[in-house]
């Protein structure tokens, strides 16, 4: 396969899993979007072990931090977006309430 597609497919992936994390952090169940970076974790820590031998220790440690902190870093705003919706609910309910 040409590398430009194998740029291309990595980067849709990327965007879908980037998606979906989006849409389960703002689930009103919390542990929705808890699923994406474990997975994530999974998938890392799986293809280190099939691959000990052939990969930098550096490079490893580098993406399984940093994968986990921006599916994490997306699931706190997604909460955060989540809590600010249900207030602004609450204050139209409590301004049709008054009148």
């Amino acid at each position: 396969m040409d590398p430009i597609y194998k740029w291309l497919i990595a980067i849709l992936v990327a965007i879908v899993i980037l998606g979906v994390q989006f849409i389960l952090s703002r689930r009103t169940k919390v542990y929705w979007g808890a699923i994406v970076p474990v997975l994530y974790l999974v998938f890392i820590f799986g293809w280190w072990y099939n691959r000990m031998d052939n990969i930098n220790t550096y490079t490893l440690i580098k993406v399984a931090v940093v994968g986990p902190v921006v599916l994490l870093g997306m699931w706190a705003r997604g909460r955060e977006s989540l809590k600010n919706k249900r207030k602004k609910e609450l204050e139209k309910m409590k301004l049709h309430d008054i009148n």
